[in-house]
């Protein structure tokens, strides 16, 4: 499979946002109402609403109601990753599959990734990442190099989204700027309270992250990471962005 096969999408989906057509005025039909109303005549039309008006207007408006042109939908990305357990006990992290998806969740690169021979897999974590030793052999896996380079080339840029970003960069080895990273774990509107303990200071609390798998279900009433069965990139990094 050649890098260029590997970038482009392979689906498309309708755009997230729904654009409501605008209304159509006909010319020759009167309007009855202020024809025969003529308290009407002493109305004054309405002033137009000035640009800085309609910026603070849109930026009132719900998430799911702001419109976004096609160049800013063209800059977002969400990315998940998956990892297995190496050296003792499986504990540290390996890569071993990357999923990145635009804004209309088109998948633009989702592969497993091979895992050094040098640092043996010794947990596959096939309950939570869904890897499983076939997923890493050399005729199906990425070699970590092409798929960290290819990761670079897509987030170049970009506005990346996720859920627990840093984790999967530290792992990727990369980095990404923070005024160009959107991640629901840490943005404080989603993140719960900490609670009031007698033997902490409530001025050194500090709120914590919530599981996306709770942020999907009451946010978007959508269920994800269902019981006994192993997570999806794909899925995780699509709700992220939604």
């Amino acid at each position: 499979m050649t890098e260029e096969e590997i970038i482009k999408p392979k689906k498309q989906s309708q755009v997230r946002n729904d654009f409501s057509p605008s209304k159509t005025k006909f010319k020759g039909v009167k309007n009855n109402a202020t024809s025969k109303n003529p308290k009407n005549k002493n109305k004054k039309s309405p002033k137009k609403k000035s640009k800085k008006q309609k910026q603070k207007q849109q930026q009132n408006k719900p998430a799911e109601q702001q419109q976004l042109t096609l160049e800013e939908q063209g800059r977002y990305v969400a990315l998940d990753c998956e990892f297995v357990g190496v050296g003792p006990g499986g504990y540290e992290h390996a890569l071993a599959r990357v999923s990145l998806v635009d804004w209309n969740n088109a998948v633009l690169l989702d592969t497993h990734v091979r895992v050094s021979e040098s640092t043996p897999v010794t947990d596959y974590r096939t309950f939570v990442s869904g890897v499983r030793e076939e997923h890493l052999l050399p005729d199906v896996a990425m070699e970590s190099e092409k798929c960290i380079a290819i990761v670079k080339k897509l987030l170049q840029g970009r506005i990346l989204v996720g859920h627990g970003l840093k984790n999967d960069l530290t792992v990727l080895g990369i980095t990404h700027p923070w005024y160009n990273t959107r991640d629901t774990a840490t943005y404080e509107p989603f993140m719960k309270k900490a609670k009031k303990n007698d033997s902490i200071s409530t001025s050194t609390t500090l709120p914590r992250s919530r599981k996306l798998k709770d942020l999907a279900l009451t946010k978007l009433d959508r269920v994800i990471q269902k019981e006994g069965e192993s997570h999806c990139s794909i899925e995780d990094s699509i709700a992220a962005l939604d």
